[in-house]
């Protein structure tokens, strides 16, 4: 009965249907298109507005350093609903606009589907386990995205998230200069979730604001710990090794 009960939301995560359009849509399936076609905003409105943007006079992006991609191939990994092992896939993750790409194989001409956005879903995709939460940002605002847990403690929680900025590129002014290409930077965040709120926060890296962000009654022995043990906090070995710590006071 459980699978049964599955086949339906699973037909509805592999398909994303655009608002009140019957149609089915693809991945987009190069840079150029990812970047025409998703410019910024909320990652489903740029979905549904794609048809639109192609219509739209192609933009020359020039040469274009780095990807928006995690990994420029599909990677097979584990699709998880709840608890429930789904299978095998191949996935690629969009991190400048949190999409999971998703294939049922390897081959080139299959046509790659987006993972419609659902947190009972989990995907172990290389060393991390994307799961799509809700949490709040660097500037305080409310997003959802694919965050990956790396550590599960009965106080704190600790999650890692992938992240690109996509800055577009400039002519150059006359010839004796180069041109600015347009690029991909690849950058990585960090969450908390002080396990009874509802919510995950930005974690910020600066000694002083990172230790803000416990009860004062345990930031003199957390700062002791970071000085006894060398903690750098730009390290993501050493940010569990806080939250270890963190989780027995």
């Amino acid at each position: 009965m459980k699978m049964k009960k599955f086949y339906l939301p699973l037909t509805a995560l592999l398909l994303y249907q655009f608002g009140i359009s019957q149609n089915l849509s693809s991945a987009p399936t190069s840079e150029a298109d990812m970047f025409s076609n998703a410019r910024g905003g909320s990652p489903m409105l740029n979905l549904v507005m794609m048809d639109l943007r192609n219509n739209q006079q192609d933009k020359d992006l020039g040469e274009v350093v780095g990807s928006p991609y995690s990994t420029p191939n599909f990677v097979k990994s584990t699709l998880f609903y709840g608890e429930e092992s789904q299978g095998e896939y191949f996935v690629r993750y969009n991190a400048l606009n949190s999409i999971i790409e998703i294939k049922k194989s390897s081959s080139k001409e299959e046509e790659a589907k987006q993972l419609y956005a659902d947190k009972e879903v989990r995907v172990k995709y290389l060393n991390r386990e994307l799961r799509f939460t809700t949490y709040i940002n660097k500037k305080k605002e409310t997003k959802n995205g694919y965050l990956s847990l790396i550590y599960d403690g009965p106080s704190y929680k600790l999650y890692h998230r992938l992240a690109v900025k996509y800055s577009e590129g400039k002519a150059a002014a006359n010839s004796m200069v180069a041109d600015i290409p347009s690029r991909f930077a690849h950058f990585e965040e960090y969450y908390f979730q002080n396990v009874g709120i509802e919510r995950i926060d930005y974690l910020p890296l600066q000694n002083g604001k990172f230790m803000k962000q416990f009860d004062k009654t345990v930031r003199d022995q957390i700062k002791t710990f970071i000085q006894d043990k060398h903690i750098n906090l730009d390290n993501e070995e050493d940010l569990i090794q806080i939250f270890e710590f963190v989780n027995t006071l």
